[in-house]
């Protein structure tokens, strides 16, 4: 390592020593250190992936840490399903707080009639989703994946991702499948009340921030940097490189445009499919409630800058050279599954397939100012027509 490259990495860990002594000051070091939960497996399970396709130990290393990751993703999405099947939340905050004591009638008040049918189903439908992520370890699977999606069979990184990816998308959707459709974390908006629990979930500009914080170093090292790439490069494998002014023009245009096609055309009509099947909707009080503390102006711009970059880097970026349009869009889709119905993951699936057009015909710094600026443009008419009718 060179003297510069050692003064810039001493510049970084103090930067970031800093940073955690500010948020621990601030009281802030915790929720920072939570968020970044779902980060550092991650980043971690690619960084061994890159290493074990040289090293047969670090590939060890790079299975142990597969099926760890894939135990606490399978386990997210299990939590997810018992609180949609809560019934009684004040007991079940009062669960929460004194577990000792609990019998048998206190279970049957707190969860509805048909939770127990409902959690078997859950079950179910992880234990296949965990064997479809396994399959993607056989080569055979993957060389018949291979036929459909950009995804090098014999490339152990390309393995790795493609059975952690299986997972993610499969455990995402599976809590709305087991609720009829109904979001679990609007479920719990609804019901959780002013709980400690509904507290901790609860969207403010810090998450927004610290999320964004983890996603950029976490996108990198999935890119490669710095085991196989240097950070120019791993920006260029992204595709974040810098736009032209026709390309700026471009995305901020088309963003409003397509903000204004989304609340006009696009999510009107479906909602009118879905009424005219009678099919619930999306609950919007539910979901505004649970983005009330950023539908501010500031709050619109944090969205569309962390979506806008972080979305983009980690989706149009990462994902869609390697699994292709519809694979990573689907993978886009997934992750609003928690908070969004079957109707409105439809919209976020349409926008999403614009974003990745963009991102095909450019690169996705002008995707990300798209999606940037259509975030954007959605809180802050949410709050002229909604907060402020």
């Amino acid at each position: 390592m060179s003297s510069k490259a050692r003064i810039a990495l001493a510049i970084v860990a103090l930067v970031v020593l800093a940073g955690l002594v500010l948020l621990a000051v601030a009281g802030q070091l915790f929720m920072f250190l939570e968020i970044g939960i779902v980060f550092v497996p991650l980043a971690g399970l690619a960084a061994l992936a890159y290493v074990g396709a040289r090293t047969p130990a670090a590939s060890i290393g790079a299975y142990l840490l597969l099926v760890f990751t894939g135990i606490g993703v399978l386990f997210n999405s299990l939590t997810y399903i018992l609180f949609g099947v809560v019934k009684d939340w004040d007991k079940f905050n009062d669960l929460l707080s004194n577990p000792t004591g609990v019998d048998r009638a206190t279970i049957l008040d707190i969860f509805s009639p048909d939770a127990g049918p409902r959690l078997l189903l859950g079950v179910l439908l992880l234990f296949i989703a965990a064997i479809l992520s396994a399959a993607m370890l056989v080569k055979p699977v993957r060389k018949a994946v291979a036929r459909i999606m950009p995804i090098d069979p014999d490339n152990f990184v390309h393995k790795i991702a493609l059975s952690i990816l299986t997972l993610i998308l499969l455990t995402s959707f599976i809590p709305l499948i087991v609720l009829g459709g109904i979001p679990p974390l609007l479920t719990l908006v609804t019901g959780a009340g002013n709980g400690a629990l509904n507290n901790a979930l609860s969207i403010g500009p810090e998450s927004l921030v610290y999320q964004f914080i983890w996603t950029i170093p976490a996108a990198l090292v999935a890119a490669g940097w710095p085991i196989v790439r240097t950070l120019r490069a791993a920006f260029v494998r992204l595709g974040f490189v810098r736009p032209s002014l026709t390309q700026v023009g471009f995305g901020v245009g088309f963003g409003l445009a397509l903000a204004a096609i989304a609340a006009f055309v696009i999510d009107p009509g479906i909602n009118a499919i879905w009424q005219s099947l009678g099919w619930p909707t999306t609950d919007a009080n539910a979901f505004n409630q649970l983005l009330s503390d950023v539908v501010t102006p500031l709050g619109a711009v944090l969205i569309g800058v962390t979506a806008g970059v972080g979305e983009e880097m980690a989706v149009r970026g990462l994902l869609q050279p390697r699994i292709g349009l519809i694979a990573s869009n689907l993978v886009f889709t997934s992750l609003h599954a928690f908070q969004y119905g079957p109707d409105a993951l439809l919209s976020v699936f349409v926008i999403g397939l614009i974003l990745g057009i963009v991102r095909a015909r450019s690169n996705t710094t002008t995707s990300a100012i798209v999606h940037g600026v259509y975030d954007f443009a959605l809180v802050i008419s949410s709050i002229i027509f909604v907060v402020n009718p």
